[in-house]
C-alpha cells in the first residue's frame, strides 16, 4: 500500500504517541494528532487526510462518533474507530456512522496495518462505484434524465423539491411524483452543484427556492419536514437571502 496521510484523534497522549510510532513503522505520514473535534476539523482545513483514526471517547462536547459524521460530510474521508469500549451499544452507535473499520484497544502494528488496508480498499471501491454510476444521465435544457428501472425519464430540475437517500437508492421528489433511482446522495450533490441545490443532511439534498420555512434544525418543503445537520447548516444559511 502507498503512503497515506493519516489524522489521529486521541485525547490520551501516551496512546496517541504509540499510534504515531506504529504509523511511522508502517511508513504512513501523520498530518496531525488532535485531542478534540475542534482540533481535528482545524487540521483537516489545512490538509485533508486520506484516512482518520478516531477515538470514540475524546475531549469536548462532540465525541468521536459525532466527529465522524462531520468529517464524512465536510471532507469525504474514510475513518476507523479506535476505542477501549467494545460494548454492544457503542458498537451499534458507531456502526450507524458508516466507519470503514473498528479497532479495539490494545492493538499493535499488525492490527493497525490490517484495519488501514481494509478501510482504504473499501473506500476506494465505494468511490469507484460512485464514479461509474450511470443513474443520472446528461443534463439537457435544464432537465435531468433519471434512470428508473429500464427507462430514462426526463424531469425538469426546477420541479425537483428534494432528494432523499434510501440506502443504495435515492428518492427524487417532485410535486406530483417520486422517482426511485439507483445512485448515491454524494453523486447527486456533485451533479446538481451548479443549480440551486444544497445538501442539508447526510440523507437530504434540497432545492433552495422550494423551502417554505426554516426552524431550528428543520426546514419545510411542501409538507415534508427535513432535518438540517450541524455540519451543513452554515453552508445552507450562506446561500439564503437574509434580511
Amino acid at each position: 500500500m502507498s503512503q497515506l496521510k493519516i489524522l489521529i484523534v486521541e485525547d490520551d497522549p501516551m496512546i496517541s504517541a504509540s499510534l504515531n510510532d506504529i504509523l511511522r513503522v508502517l511508513n504512513h505520514t501523520v498530518i496531525g494528532s488532535a485531542e478534540s473535534a475542534d482540533e481535528a476539523i482545524s487540521i483537516c482545513n489545512e490538509t485533508i487526510p486520506d484516512l482518520a483514526l478516531l477515538d470514540i471517547q475524546i475531549s469536548g462536547d462532540i465525541d468521536g462518533v459525532e466527529l465522524a459524521e462531520l468529517l464524512r460530510d465536510q471532507f469525504d474521508i474514510p475513518f476507523i474507530f479506535t476505542t477501549a469500549y467494545a460494548n454492544n451499544e457503542t458498537i451499534l452507535r458507531a456502526r450507524d456512522k458508516g466507519p470503514f473499520g473498528y479497532l479495539v484497544k490494545p492493538y499493535g502494528v499488525k492490527e493497525v496495518n490490517a484495519a488501514i488496508q481494509i478501510a482504504k480498499a473499501s473506500f476506494d471501491r465505494l468511490k469507484s462505484a460512485e464514479q461509474k454510476a450511470s443513474a443520472l444521465s446528461k443534463i439537457v435544457d435544464d432537465s435531468l434524465f433519471l434512470k428508473v428501472d429500464s427507462k430514462l425519464i426526463k424531469v425538469k430540475i426546477e420541479d425537483i423539491l428534494y432528494i432523499e437517500a434510501k440506502g443504495d437508492y435515492a428518492l427524487f421528489k417532485t410535486k406530483e411524483k417520486g422517482y426511485i433511482v439507483h445512485t448515491t446522495i454524494k453523486h447527486v450533490e456533485q451533479r446538481l452543484s451548479d443549480y440551486n441545490f444544497q445538501k442539508v443532511h447526510r440523507s437530504f439534498v434540497v432545492n433552495i427556492p422550494k423551502i417554505v420555512d426554516i426552524e431550528e434544525s428543520n426546514l419545510l418543503i411542501q409538507d415534508k419536514v427535513i432535518p438540517i445537520s450541524r455540519a451543513n447548516k452554515e453552508a445552507l444559511m450562506k446561500r439564503l437571502n437574509l434580511l
